[in-house]
């Protein structure tokens, strides 16, 4: 490998290195830059091709009965999950320039049919990145679900069926006073200790509100067109979180919080799958998760040769490459924080 060590959305700098016993300094491994070289068109290719599989699968719901009702479900779900985390790679990559296009574009569709803008996800989703405040208290998506089962249970079970109607609220509060709700629930929720990161920074709020109002008025006239189909667009949607909340314990071990964290804590305490089967629930290379948090910049479409190089290298990062069915049992040993 080559080039410099880079750290956070493919910067260099204080991140790269970060204390971790006393005088002891661990260092991010230097990755050649062409890692961080994005391809828009790959972007659209695993845009357009799930997104159309979904459309096709979601119109035959519709009209489908018994095993070709189960397929179609199937397959709109699986498609419409794949294509929506594109939104994770977009919060990294929100302000390239080569992919700006795209965003809208995903924002349009993909973005509207969850009611999620995607400026919503950034600033939980980067908290949970940076250094120091990555498996903290103040990470809205560390979340103790192998340790806490009352908090397992709402996440796992009740937030898939919570999430469809708490985004049109959302779209809908939004449309009409603006990123108020955000506010009065981040500040709900810090009273109580549980941080979200929920308020939407002020240069994205107008985005925020014009495409609220842009889901609002798609679901508004999707109610009107076909009002009995409501139930299974609901269940589409409910399907496609539990896909995505299922997915959390198989990215982080989600036991116990630190009171501060340093660089070298997120390939601690981030999990590398090989195993294909992983693919269905954490796919454009999700699976390489200890890679992504080493180096947040790089696009989830250079993961796997990354993956490779690292792997070949770098000894604490194959100590990060654990079996499927060990993550899901969760009997993966806790590595030491302190180094010799």
């Amino acid at each position: 490998m080559n080039a410099e060590a880079t750290a956070g959305d493919g910067s260099t700098g204080d991140d790269a290195t970060a204390g971790v016993s006393g005088a002891t300094r661990w260092t991010v491994p230097a990755i050649d830059r062409r890692y961080f070289e994005v391809r828009p068109a790959l972007f659209y290719r695993d845009l357009i091709v799930p997104g159309a599989a979904f459309a096709i699968a979601y119109a035959s719901l519709l009209q489908a009965q018994g095993w070709a009702f189960a397929a179609a479900f199937l397959i709109a779900v699986v498609s419409l999950h794949r294509a929506a985390i594109l939104m994770h790679d977009i919060c990294h990559q929100y302000d390239n320039p080569r992919l700006k296009r795209f965003i809208w574009v995903w924002d349009l569709t993909i973005g509207a049919i969850a009611a999620i803008p995607s400026p919503r996800f950034l600033r939980p989703h980067r908290i949970h990145h940076a250094t120091g405040t990555f498996r903290t208290k103040d990470d809205p998506q560390y979340l103790l679900v192998r340790t806490d089962r009352t908090l397992a249970v709402f996440v796992l079970i009740l937030i898939p069926f919570i999430m469809p109607i708490l985004n049109l609220a959302n779209a809908v509060v939004a449309s009409v006073a603006g990123t108020a709700l955000d506010e009065a629930v981040e500040r709900w929720a810090a009273k109580r200790g549980m941080p979200t990161g929920s308020v939407v920074a002020d240069r994205h709020r107008p985005r925020v509100i014009w495409l609220s109002r842009y889901c609002v008025a798609l679901y508004a006239l999707y109610a009107y067109l076909l009002p009995e189909t409501l139930g299974i667009a609901y269940a589409v949607l409910v399907a496609g979180w539990w896909l995505t909340t299922i997915r959390i314990p198989l990215e982080h071990r989600m036991e116990h919080l630190l009171e501060r964290s340093d660089k070298r804590d997120h390939i601690l305490d981030s999990f590398t799958i090989e195993s294909p089967l992983a693919a269905i629930l954490q796919p454009l290379a999700m699976r390489f998760h200890a890679a992504h948090h080493l180096y947040p910049g790089v696009p989830y479409h250079n993961l796997p040769a990354l993956h490779r190089d690292l792997k070949a290298s770098d000894a604490e990062y194959r100590a990060t490459i654990v079996p499927f069915w060990s993550v899901v049992r969760g009997n993966i040993p806790e590595r030491p924080r302190a180094t010799a």
